[in-house]
């Protein structure tokens, strides 16, 4: 069934049952409206009926001339016309037609002592209910020989379904005028979420093919617009893990083809023996050996890179003191500084807490160091500082005086495998690991330099308690 038959239904049932509730309530409250305007008419006829049989028995008349009487007064006005006495037992009954079967009560059921005019209902034994309205009239013993001293006037009650079927041609004419309207309202409405659901259905299945740019307008009622706001940003999530996923198989691909290629011919050399003598092949098996360590390295981070910038990697979150962590990381790059005439300090500005993940920093900080530190050269020098900067944030700067980075290169850095052309190396995945782990820890980290004076990386982290 389609979205627009299930909305025609849903529109048809719920007028259906709107009626059925307007009926219920309606009758309900004719019922209790009929009733009144019953009981009022028939005290407006047991009046001047009640006044009449008193003055005939003043008058001295006979029994069967007030039978007759009121059996036309019974006849007239419709009505059962009931005598009863004190013990509201039944004296005589006169019913609209001689043919009418008379009504049948326990004793008792009329009420008893009645000193003026009452309204009310009682129920037969055949379990109809009756209307009724009654009148005191004086003992009419005396004159007539009849133990009475109230009249009842009543009529049978209108029952519910009767009232209901009275109302059944209105309420059905109604509710097609409003099942009808209710349709024009479902197509229009039906177009209106269809339109963006139709929209919505092309772009995934031009997504699901290959096409990536798509996006649909933002309009409509608010649901409709946060749908089409959740699609466009899931479409842009899918684009750019598609174009990481491109990338990473391009990096991949570049970066280990060089050991790759190394590793096949230094291994080719030792099958067809072109590689003879022992130096040779010891040269050759060195060359493998460090090609496939090198190559092992770069897989290892190439997928924790990927780990992170997907979110997949855990990380702890504990107070760390950052001096230790750079105090650590000066002594661990000291020696490689050293070997290569480099001159490393360190300057930690009193206890510096942060809440995060001490070995992630410390990565961190050692890729910067190392990076720093292959980009310096002999007798230059790499300072790693750290301080409170603004509030509730620790900044840490890591500086060399290297060939420095262009302009229009700096905002490039911290992608993977980036290589600054001509004047600087070793910028692969060490800066972009180091940009994630920052991130990770509500940080951020940013890159500062001119071409000839060096570079700066700055890291901005959050302080902790």
């Amino acid at each position: 069934m389609s979205f627009r038959t299930r909305l025609f239904a849903t529109y048809a049932l719920i007028i259906v049952v709107c009626l059925a509730i307007v009926a219920i309530a309606t009758t309900a409250v004719l019922q209790g409206y009929r009733d009144r305007l019953t009981m009022d008419r028939l005290d407006n006829m047991a009046r001047p009926i009640s006044v009449q049989v008193r003055s005939l028995a003043t008058a001295q008349t006979t029994l069967a001339n007030l039978m007759l009487s009121l059996q036309q007064q019974a006849e007239k006005n419709n009505v059962y016309i009931i005598l009863g006495n004190s013990d509201g037992q039944i004296v005589r009954e006169i019913t609209p037609t001689p043919s009418e079967a008379p009504v049948a009560l326990s004793e008792g059921a009329l009420p008893r002592n009645i000193s003026k005019a009452v309204q009310g209902r009682f129920t037969t034994d055949d379990r109809r209910v009756f209307l009724y309205a009654a009148y005191p009239v004086g003992r009419l013993q005396a004159a007539l020989a009849l133990p009475t001293d109230t009249i009842f006037l009543a009529v049978p009650r209108a029952g519910s379904l009767a009232i209901l079927a009275g109302l059944l041609g209105p309420l059905l004419l109604g509710g097609l005028i409003a099942l009808a309207i209710s349709l024009f309202v479902a197509i229009a409405l039906a177009r209106s979420v269809s339109r963006p659901l139709n929209r919505l259905t092309g772009a995934a299945e031009k997504i699901a093919s290959g096409d990536y740019a798509q996006k649909i307008p933002e309009e409509g009622p608010r649901e409709t617009k946060e749908l089409a706001r959740s699609f466009n940003h899931m479409t842009d999530e899918v684009r750019l893990s598609h174009q990481q996923l491109r990338h990473f198989v391009a990096d991949v691909s570049h970066e280990l083809k060089s050991p790759l290629t190394s590793i096949q011919g230094f291994s080719q050399a030792l099958i067809d023996g072109t590689a003879s003598d022992e130096a040779t092949r010891t040269k050759a098996v060195t060359v493998i050996n460090t090609e496939s360590k090198r190559m092992r390295r770069q897989v290892d981070e190439l997928l924790e890179l990927s780990r992170m910038q997907s979110g997949q990697f855990k990380m702890a979150h504990e107070s760390v003191d950052l001096g230790e962590v750079i105090t650590n990381c000066r002594d661990l790059f000291g020696p490689q500084a050293t070997d290569k005439g480099v001159k490393l300090i360190a300057d930690v500005g009193g206890s510096l807490v942060v809440r995060g993940d001490a070995d992630r920093l410390e990565q961190l900080f050692g890729n910067l160091l190392d990076n720093a530190i292959k980009n310096t050269q002999s007798g230059g020098q790499v300072s790693v500082a750290a301080d409170r900067s603004m509030e509730g944030f620790v900044e840490a700067r890591v500086t060399d005086n290297g060939p420095g980075i262009p302009q229009d290169q700096l905002t490039h850095v911290f992608e993977r495998f980036y290589q600054v052309t001509g004047v600087r190396t070793g910028v692969g995945l060490g800066l972009a690991i180091a940009r994630e782990i920052a991130l990770a820890h509500g940080g951020m980290i940013e890159a500062r330099s001119q071409p000839g004076e060096g570079a700066e990386f700055i890291v901005h982290l959050p302080a902790g308690s």
